[in-house]
């Protein structure tokens, strides 16, 4: 899942749209959560569209629309085949939802406001282009996707799950820590109020309020751009390969990086100053 209050981090997102997925010429129809869902596809994802955003997007803006939003997803399946090594061999189905059809089928199920989630299929909110906000949460929830591909529902603790997810929203270039961020995460600490790796080892963050899923995300992506420092992006494919494969996160750590979870998370709030 992804918590909308974040999207303010893609400064520079746009420049993934940069390609036109190919796409089916002629939309189908579909029946959905609000009625009528206009069907496109590309290569690697099944798209089904909210037709009421046709009010205010037009026959000529949502076919651009759609054929946007598959291009960024055609990128982001291109980013993590090439950086994890994973490459689902099933469509993805995505569904993209009318923001207040979103907000009314969905808002229940999170602490916090939702910008998009994967349950099997990649949920989303929309606005009325694709902006840095939309191509973050298309990006977050693919990994979830790719994830769940490589090693079933649940393999992957939160911190790991969510941590990965984060980072492959950013874009690159962007993906450390900002000075912000890293001045957030000391105040954190300062305080008391750090939250244990151990206590983000369930299997999400939904039921979290606002200020504290929005720590556990940054805390999440925090350790993930350790992870990254200490092994280059390469070890995160042998990390997910062993962590897909044992289900033993601790040892996949252990013997990924040399270090125990705890050595790990005691290394990260080290390099916070």
């Amino acid at each position: 899942m992804r918590a909308s209050s974040w999207t303010r981090r893609m400064r520079t997102c746009l420049w993934i749209v940069m390609c036109i997925a190919c796409a089916s010429a002629a939309p189908a129809r579909d029946r959905g959560t609000d009625g009528q869902f206009s069907e496109r596809r590309s290569r690697h994802f099944l798209l089904l569209q909210d037709v009421d955003i046709d009010d205010y997007t037009g026959v000529d803006g949502s076919r651009k629309f759609e054929r946007d939003v598959l291009a960024v997803l055609e990128h982001a399946y291109d980013q993590v085949r090439d950086v994890l090594g994973i490459a689902p061999d099933a469509s993805v189905r995505v569904v993209v939802y009318d923001a207040g059809v979103y907000d009314r089928e969905f808002s229940g199920l999170f602490g916090f406001r939702s910008a998009g989630f994967w349950d099997g299929a990649i949920h989303v909110r929309a606005g009325v282009r694709v902006d840095a906000r939309l191509v973050g949460t298309l990006h977050h929830e693919y990994v979830h996707a790719a994830l769940e591909a490589l090693g079933g529902r649940g393999r992957f603790p939160a911190w790991l799950n969510e941590g990965l997810a984060e980072y492959f929203e950013r874009p690159f270039g962007f993906r450390g820590l900002a000075s912000g961020e890293v001045g957030q995460l000391r105040r954190q600490v300062a305080a008391g109020a750090w939250i244990p790796l151990e206590a983000l080892s369930g299997t999400g963050f939904a039921r979290l309020g606002g200020h504290s899923a929005a720590l556990a995300y940054l805390q999440a992506f925090a350790i993930v751009d350790l992870l990254v420092r200490l092994g280059g992006e390469q070890s995160l494919e042998r990390l997910c390969e062993r962590v897909a494969r044992s289900g033993d996160v601790r040892r996949s750590i252990k013997r990924t990086y040399r270090r125990d979870l705890e050595d790990l998370e005691a290394e990260l709030i080290a390099s916070l100053g």
